[in-house]
């Protein structure tokens, strides 16, 4: 779906944005949000979705 890896930072945050309840629900650690899980899953996206873009 994400396959262009041509987006610009805030394409990859609108998407993040998006997914937001998602990310909240796989973060989830004994009913609360682990902040730290989130950050790790927010930066692995970030990842990713600008793996080959130019420097």
């Amino acid at each position: 779906m994400f396959n262009n890896y041509d987006l610009t930072d805030n394409d990859v945050m609108d998407i993040v944005r998006r997914y937001d309840g998602l990310i909240n629900k796989y973060s989830e650690i004994h009913g609360k949000i682990d902040e730290d899980l989130k950050q790790f899953i927010v930066m692995e996206i970030y990842k990713k979705l600008t793996k080959n873009r130019e420097k």
